[in-house]
């Protein structure tokens, strides 16, 4: 089993902290968090993809603490499926810069649906979640279609969110990119 790096630890830590402190900084803003940001940088960057999932993880077991509590584990399973959808789509869109790079690398267009399609699927998953387990809504298509409707506006601050934070995040991986490269030796003929 491959060991991991020191530079590994601590942009896994790195990513933690901003996970969690982001989560907590804007509580009281719904659905404004660097979550996705910090999924899809973790999909691109750690090799391993156990890696990325764990930072997921501390990121929303550590950070749950002091927020509000999910009414019960259906809807928890729900909302953490959702947000470890960022990681599969990141790496599922993205390509290894050469053969012999762990580098990954995304297109413009992989870039714009790690943007946008979590925003969607955690819109879906965690509004069924509380239609399902709230009683908030009647348990019938009306009910399910009200509380699309009026879940609405916690989107928008989603899809806000998602687009900021992960342009946040691939701009801070291509940055850490140019930084570790090794330089490039060239050449010289006589």
């Amino acid at each position: 089993m491959k060991s991991i790096s020191r530079l590994e630890w601590i942009v896994f830590f790195v990513l933690v902290a901003i996970g969690i402190g982001g989560r907590w900084a804007f509580e009281n803003v719904p659905n404004f968090t660097p979550t996705v940001g910090v999924a899809v940088f973790a999909g691109l960057y750690f090799n391993r993809i156990s890696i990325a999932f764990l930072a997921l993880l501390v990121v929303m077991v550590a950070s749950n603490i002091w927020l509000d509590p999910y009414t019960n584990w259906g809807m928890l399973a729900f909302i953490f499926g959702a947000m470890a959808f960022p990681v599969l789509l990141s790496r599922g869109l993205s390509t290894r810069q050469t053969e012999t790079s762990a580098r990954r690398q995304l297109r413009p267009l992989g870039m714009l649906a790690c943007a946008i399609l979590p925003s969607v699927i955690f819109f879906i998953a965690s509004n069924f979640a509380f239609w399902l387990w709230s009683g908030a809504y009647a348990p019938d298509l009306t009910g399910l279609s009200r509380c699309f409707v009026n879940a609405i506006p916690f989107y928008k601050v989603s899809l806000c969110s998602n687009v900021i934070f992960v342009a946040a995040g691939l701009l801070a991986y291509e940055l850490i990119g140019l930084l570790t490269r090794e330089p490039q030796s060239v050449a010289i003929e006589p």
